[in-house]
């Protein structure tokens, strides 16, 4: 039996699997503010939950994973391997990134849990190179390559990296300094978003939160602006990464802030992502967001640690 988890900064979802598949009357969902850290969460799931002994943990962490230590980034939380195994008595704890854990999941994603936003050309097989990019607290991608033999996640941390000129550029042309967005974090997150919307309106009291339910019913035009600029922003990003990872089996929108923009300017974004490619051979990829809550869950279940 493996116990599964995915730690946010605000939530954790855990539940067993057996084979490789979720048990579904095991999932459940603990308010992170309600427990002193992870540990006690996990203890008192086993407890409530009482199963065989464990064989191993997969946990997905929202934040970045170095050895045998993760730190949530919204949360004082440590998540040492040695404390896990040392208090629970599995054999084998793996800790990785959330999105990770999101492209372990990509290969096995069924239609329903999945929203097309582009079609790209066919998609091949089983096998090929897949894309996942999340938008939501932070920022980050996950390059999935599948093969017969499995599938393999890089852990990357790209929202440090500096912004894309294209990028910067279209920053100036709608009369913002690109300096407010030195990386790919600052303007493509849940922070970035707001501060984005703030700075287009000129409203520095605007949550991204509000200029999305504003969105096309607000007397202020300007926010539903802020919002479709942002999603060409958003499109001319995956253009970007599309050229430097070729997803030829399609790139997966993850997180809060990707499906909530993407939810309401999908036409905006899809001008800007599918412009022809002056580079011979590229073609613009299948586009998907991952709507299905517990996908990373999925991914936890289905990561095989021996590869």
């Amino acid at each position: 039996m493996r116990l599964v988890a995915d730690i946010g900064g605000t939530n954790a979802r855990l539940a067993l699997c057996k084979d490789g598949a979720i048990v579904p009357q095991s999932v459940r969902n603990f308010s992170n503010d309600d427990w002193p850290h992870l540990y006690d969460i996990v203890a008192a799931y086993l407890k409530d939950h009482a199963p065989a002994p464990l064989d191993d943990m997969v946990i997905a962490v929202a934040g970045p994973v170095h050895g045998d230590k993760a730190v949530l980034t919204n949360r004082k939380w440590t998540i040492l391997t040695t404390e896990l195994l040392q208090r629970f008595g599995c054999k084998d704890v793996v800790q990785v990134n959330d999105l990770s854990a999101l492209g372990y999941a990509v290969p096995s994603l069924l239609p329903t849990q999945l929203r097309r936003i582009y079609n790209g050309p066919a998609l091949p097989s089983k096998t090929g190179q897949s894309l996942v990019v999340g938008i939501g607290t932070g920022f980050n991608v996950s390059p999935v390559l599948s093969t017969l033999n499995g599938v393999h996640c890089l852990a990357v941390e790209a929202g440090h990296i500096s912004m894309p000129k294209n990028v910067s550029d279209m920053l100036k042309a709608i009369d913002l300094s690109p300096d407010l967005f030195p990386t790919i974090e600052t303007l493509f997150s849940g922070r970035g978003f707001t501060l984005f919307c703030q700075q287009f309106t000129g409203d520095n009291t605007l949550l991204g939160t509000t200029a999305i339910q504003s969105y096309k019913t607000s007397s202020n035009p300007a926010i539903s602006n802020a919002i479709d600029h942002y999603a060409a922003l958003i499109g001319q990003l995956l253009r970007d990464l599309s050229l430097a990872y070729i997803p030829s089996c399609g790139v997966y929108l993850a997180g809060s802030v990707a499906r909530a923009v993407v939810g309401i300017s999908t036409a905006r974004l899809i001008e800007v992502f599918a412009q022809p490619c002056d580079i011979l051979g590229a073609r613009t990829p299948s586009l998907f967001t991952i709507e299905d809550d517990f996908a990373a869950l999925y991914g936890c279940a289905a990561l095989d640690h021996r590869q």
